[in-house]
């Protein structure tokens, strides 16, 4: 080991020394703790990486949940892309422990690892990294993915959320990561079902009191703001007795929708 390793090392060791001392907390119970979040956290989002799961546990070195997976804790399936290089899911024994801690219980469908849409993992990620950030900075108290609050089903043309955020004071904040550019119909629908999805369901209530669209691009950004903004044309899209879709009509973007719907720029 030469000498810059053998000092990183050393301070990454020093580190989780202080750790310990302040928690109070014996490295076993540290250490169940540790997976029982890790556990929890997969049991929501279906799977995550190496790096996310650092990340979650605040941890200055990688490694973790490959010695869970050693543990048979959880399963570790190399990506297509290379990037990252796996995504982890839950063996059995892990699903029944994340089972008997979680105050509600969701569909785990991930046991067939193979189930995983690789072609979201990017997407999905990035959701899960906002997420921890945005706890970490005091910003939301807890989160529901897609699987916990979407039991049942899809409110008919109303957006679903990749992730809702919620404050301490109880407000939801639907999260939407877009990483590729909606052109007409899709970006008509987009826009029509956020302002559903906000829209005051005649007791001064809605579902949610803001939406967070969270994108890689500022080209993305500025066109999604552009289309919200106040008086900007909407069409209403219908399928024709063709099959084709067709503008049935074009109303107006409400005053309101803009002040209601934050953007993020985040780095790739």
């Amino acid at each position: 080991m030469n000498n810059l390793n053998k000092d990183k090392f050393n301070g990454q060791l020093a580190a989780a020394r202080a750790v310990l001392v302040s928690s109070g907390k014996s490295p076993r119970e540290i250490g169940k703790e540790s997976r029982l979040k890790i556990l929890e956290w997969i049991y929501r989002w279906g799977y995550t990486s190496s790096s996310v799961g650092q990340l979650l546990l605040g941890r200055t070195s990688g490694g973790y949940l490959q010695k869970l997976s050693k543990q048979s804790w959880l399963v570790p399936t190399k990506t297509k892309s290379g990037v990252p290089a796996a995504y982890f899911t839950l063996s059995q024994i892990a699903l029944e422990e994340a089972e008997r801690n979680a105050n509600s219980l969701c569909k785990y469908l991930e046991l067939d690892q193979y189930k995983v849409d690789q072609s979201k993992i990017r997407h999905n990620l990035i959701a899960q990294t906002s997420t921890i950030n945005a706890l970490r900075a005091g910003l939301i108290t807890d989160y529901q993915t897609e699987r916990m609050f979407g039991v049942d089903g899809d409110k008919l043309g109303v957006k679903r959320p990749d992730v809702v955020w919620v404050t301490s004071t109880g407000l939801r904040c639907g999260i939407e990561v877009e990483l590729s550019a909606k052109w007409e119909r899709q970006l008509d629908d987009f826009v029509l079902k956020l302002i559903r999805a906000l829209k005051s369901n005649g007791d001064n209530s809605s579902e949610f009191s803001r939406f967070i669209i969270v994108s890689d691009s500022h080209a993305i950004i500025n066109r999604y703001s552009t289309a919200m903004q106040s008086g900007q044309p909407l069409s209403i899209w219908e399928k024709s007795d063709r099959g084709h879709w067709v503008i049935q009509k074009t109303i107006r973007v409400p005053d309101w929708l803009i002040s209601r719907v934050d953007f993020q720029l985040i780095e790739s």
